[in-house]
């Protein structure tokens, strides 16, 4: 099964509501897949805030060893039935990444407009994540961006959201990741343009355009 048809496959019905595709969470996953999909079977990858998302169900079905770390208990029930629709298994940390144990170490670790949600813990959450990758493992981190400076939304029911301007950028996402021995892999900027009916994202060439910042570092090999 390829990316287009998991995204085909989000319409269906849980805890009564309709679970959506989300054209910016679809466009973020393919992008994220086309690093994933080169790593052997059975890599470690882990998901922080999965939220009610197929993608991890969908990377456990493709072989790899998954790990799904949701702070909301209504995301890990909802994690749960997509895992036994999809007849996986992958573990389930119900909890703050900041909790989870540090003694596993991964291939991958996947940040899809969830640490943006860490307020001041954003840095020891990047630090974090970088100590928990094996060498040659990958930090794949998509969050909300402003082209001027750092907006806040804190009246949010899934916590204060940061959208980042382009000095936190650089001093908590990319800076904690470089000092941990990571290096930058690419990094770009992505922005919604106006269709006929719906909008769509699309990649910008100037981050003066973005709203969406997308960025791969890897750890470097021993």
């Amino acid at each position: 099964m390829h990316l287009p048809t998991l995204v085909r496959k989000t319409n269906f019905r849980l805890f009564g509501k309709i679970a959506l595709a989300d054209t910016v969470r679809n466009f973020a996953y393919a992008w994220a897949w086309g690093f994933l999909r080169r790593l052997p079977k059975e890599s470690r990858i882990c998901d922080i805030g999965s939220r009610a998302t197929l993608f991890p169900a969908f990377l456990a079905w493709r072989g790899f060893n998954v790990s799904i770390v949701e702070k909301d208990e209504r995301f890990t029930g909802v994690q749960r039935l997509i895992s036994g629709h999809w007849n996986v298994a992958p573990d389930i940390f119900s909890g703050n990444f900041l909790e989870l144990s540090g003694d596993v170490r991964y291939n991958a670790i996947l940040s899809v407009f969830s640490l943006q949600h860490a307020g001041e813990n954003d840095l020891p959450a990047f630090r974090k994540a970088a100590a928990m990758l094996a060498p040659g493992g990958l930090l794949l981190s998509v969050c909300e961006y402003n082209p001027v400076a750092t907006q806040w939304h804190k009246e949010r029911d899934d916590g204060a959201l940061r959208i980042y301007g382009p000095q936190d950028i650089s001093e908590r996402i990319e800076r904690p990741l470089l000092e941990k021995g990571l290096s930058i892999v690419e990094k770009k900027y992505a922005g919604l343009t106006k269709g006929k009916i719906n909008n769509y994202i699309v990649w910008q060439n100037d981050s003066k355009n973005g709203a969406f910042f997308f960025l791969c570092a890897e750890k470097k090999q021993v």
